[in-house]
């Protein structure tokens, strides 16, 4: 029995994770493998990968991409979500300001430096025309943090998903006051070098399995009463969230998609300007398990 220790957000998207753990499938391919939630986010994954605390992760993409520049000893091995994400950009409800152009100059809680929610609001800064050298920062670890930096004035805009933050929207604790969506595929599978390495076999079953769980739930009808009962949230916001996702139901490593996120994070100064597809990627063979496109 190979044992593969598996880590991502505590959210949604990570549902056919859920129900492949949950099933004797593993057991039966030779595979243990074990989850744990990170709250902290894509960030606290990496560090989590760099320390070999865990052998793989649902990473965010631009995340994947700065932290293997950063000299991350992982490869993304496959596509795990094939559309965007749609970050929501939230102020605190009782902020006296209400509109997304009056946020310039203002302090982003961000989860983690190199984070999502910290290069996202790079790309929304840029695409807005700000200046993105005048940005300001407060890391805060997780959305509970963002919410605690809100309530002691200590940022003024968070960027984080925007189904997961709904019920804080609802609530009137956060305001909504813009989305951004990510201009690229939003989560890649990240697998440490010492995994692939030791244990490729029993990697590219697991992959294989999940895709096969995620191509399942995508056409399960009762899908969204599943994943909202699982999660505890409103079935009619997963209804909406579901019209918008596409799973990776196949290895997946597409060029165009990583090359753009190189593209938009160097032309941020966030990653180098000579970094290259080639280097994210896991080359080797893979015994015809997946299409390795150079």
């Amino acid at each position: 029995m190979e044992s593969l220790r598996v880590g991502g957000v505590p959210e949604h998207f990570n549902m056919p994770w859920q129900l492949l753990l949950q099933s004797s499938k593993l057991s039966k391919k030779g595979i243990k493998a074990s989850w744990k939630d990170f709250s902290g986010g894509t960030g606290a994954m990496i560090e989590a990968l760099n320390n070999n605390e865990i052998d793989m992760a649902m990473l965010l993409t631009e995340g994947a991409v700065k932290g293997i520049d950063n000299g991350g000893r992982y490869r993304i091995v496959s596509f795990y979500v094939d559309s965007p994400l749609i970050w929501g950009i939230h102020i605190p409800g009782d902020a006296p300001y209400r509109h997304i152009d009056e946020m310039k100059g203002k302090t982003y809680a961000i989860s983690r430096y190199g984070s999502g929610s910290h290069l996202m609001s790079f790309v929304d800064a840029q695409i807005r025309g700000w200046r993105t050298d005048a940005l300001k920062f407060i890391p805060v670890s997780t959305l509970e943090g963002a919410r605690e930096a809100f309530k002691e004035n200590k940022a003024d805009i968070f960027y984080w998903e925007k189904f997961t933050t709904k019920k804080y929207v609802d609530s009137g604790e956060f305001r909504r006051v813009g989305e951004r969506p990510t201009p690229y595929a939003c989560f890649v599978i990240c697998v440490t070098e010492n995994a692939l390495k030791e244990k490729q076999a029993a990697v590219y079953k697991l992959i294989k399995q999940v895709f096969k769980v995620s191509k399942k739930l995508d056409k399960n009808p009762q899908r969204a009463s599943l994943i909202a009962e699982y999660y505890q949230l409103d079935k009619k916001d997963v209804e909406d969230w579901l019209a918008s996702i596409r799973w990776t139901t196949k290895f997946n490593l597409d060029k165009k998609n990583l090359k753009k996120a190189i593209k938009i994070l160097a032309g941020l100064n966030l990653v180098n300007a000579d970094l290259k597809y080639r280097q994210l990627i896991w080359k080797k063979s893979l015994n015809g398990n997946a299409r390795i496109d150079l």
